[in-house]
């Protein structure tokens, strides 16, 4: 994201650039929809979802952050204990 705001505010002033960051991601965002609306559905857009879409990751993504989260865990594990730097032994013994 920051990549984005640095990109809009360098170019802001350019006859291509955006005024705003929220100009520039609904205009990306836009061509976006359209090419998958172009590659995916023949050009038309695609069916209206009512309510709420789901929120966080899909199942693959889930896996993903679980087994992320474990290699976490066990790397933390195997480390051997290490005082903040800074403190004294007395203050966090081994």
């Amino acid at each position: 994201m920051a990549r984005a705001r640095s990109a809009q505010w360098h170019t802001n002033t350019r006859p291509d650039g955006y005024q705003t960051v929220s100009a520039m991601v609904r205009d990306l965002l836009a061509a976006e929809v359209a090419r998958l609306e172009a590659t995916y559905n023949e050009g038309q857009p695609f069916p209206r979802v009512e309510g709420r879409l789901p929120s966080g990751p899909g199942p693959e993504g889930a896996a993903r952050g679980a087994q992320l989260r474990a290699r976490n865990r066990e790397a933390k594990h195997s480390e051997p204990h290490t005082a903040p730097i800074g403190a004294t032994r007395e203050e966090h013994p081994a």
